[in-house]
């Protein structure tokens, strides 16, 4: 995404193609990051799950050859507050994914909204530079401003309907 900062956001200077399809690559490396976010955290989880059945195993072990009931119950707590512990890491974990999905969906969705706005300025500066430097009357008829929309060529309908407007 930092590639669309650098490049210029007329879109005169880039293939017509192209606007039409960076919200379509926007999507794709918003969904990109996503699924980066998604398996950093998926890892983690499954590394928790993996420490949780070794200490199973160690603690039915220590179960097992515990020589009292105080030793056992002792085992049996540390169990439990290890849980406790993968649980509250578990429940960090996907607080934190949330929070960094919403601002990058947040900052992907700003900066889509930015794209457009300055397209769309650049395309109504070029209309109306386009139209106010090719010596036709604001006031001529329909059809006029059908000669033009034929000859003008992809500016003249952005041009004709800020005369409409205005």
């Amino acid at each position: 995404m930092k590639r669309f900062a650098r490049e210029s956001s007329s879109a005169f200077e880039q293939p017509p193609a192209r606007m039409f399809l960076w919200p379509l690559e926007m999507m794709l490396r918003f969904n990109a990051n996503m699924a980066n976010t998604l398996q950093q955290t998926t890892v983690a989880w499954a590394q928790r799950r993996q420490e949780a059945a070794d200490d199973a195993i160690e603690t039915f072990d220590r179960l097992i050859h515990s020589r009292d009931v105080g030793e056992a119950v002792g085992v049996q707590q540390e169990w439990f507050e290890g849980s406790i512990r993968r649980l509250d890491d578990d429940l960090n974990a996907i607080a934190s994914q949330t929070a960094n999905l919403s601002h990058k969906a947040g900052s992907t969705a700003r900066e889509a909204v930015a794209q457009s706005s300055s397209a769309v300025r650049d395309e109504a500066s070029q209309a109306e530079q386009t139209g106010s430097g090719n010596g036709h009357n604001p006031e001529e008829s329909n059809d006029e401003r059908g000669q033009e929309t034929h000859h003008g060529g992809k500016h003249s309908k952005v041009r004709e309907h800020h005369r409409r407007a205005s």
